[in-house]
């Protein structure tokens, strides 16, 4: 019987040493300053999907590590709209810290889907994207 209580606490403690717990985002770094967009652009440059009405679009996950580490940041995203509503030539502009939010903001951009522009193709758009207090969302 005692051998039987044994594994049972061994086996028990093993499991809920696997079991997953949900891990609070706790900031260790300060969220920079939101950057001026309109100051990395031309006047007829589209900024921000003022012209964009979205058909298909999902924020970017936070990136896990980040997360866990309690890192934030932002990234300005570039992109082109083609005639058809889908994004093309999607590169960060400038992120803070660099390249650690780059791959999550570009990989949700790039799925991004929006109405046909009236007008034709838009170029040079830009969309800041904030990683913030274990969060995304879009800047103005």
């Amino acid at each position: 019987m005692r051998r039987y209580f044994v594994f049972s606490l061994i086996a028990v403690s093993a499991l809920s040493a696997c079991a997953t717990q949900d891990q609070y985002f706790t900031p260790k770094s300060e969220y920079p300053p939101d950057p001026w967009v309109k100051g990395y652009s031309d006047p007829n440059d589209c900024l921000g999907g003022e012209k964009l009405a979205a058909k298909k679009f999902f924020l970017p996950e936070y990136p896990r590590r980040s997360y866990n580490t309690g890192r934030q940041g932002w990234v300005i995203v570039r992109l082109d709209v083609l005639a058809d509503g889908n994004t093309d030539n999607v590169d960060v502009e400038r992120s803070v810290p660099g390249g650690l939010f780059d791959r999550a903001a570009v990989g949700a951009v790039r799925d991004w889907q929006f109405e046909p522009p009236e007008g034709g193709p838009l170029q040079d758009c830009r969309v800041l994207i904030r990683f913030k207090l274990g969060g995304v969302s879009l800047g103005s």
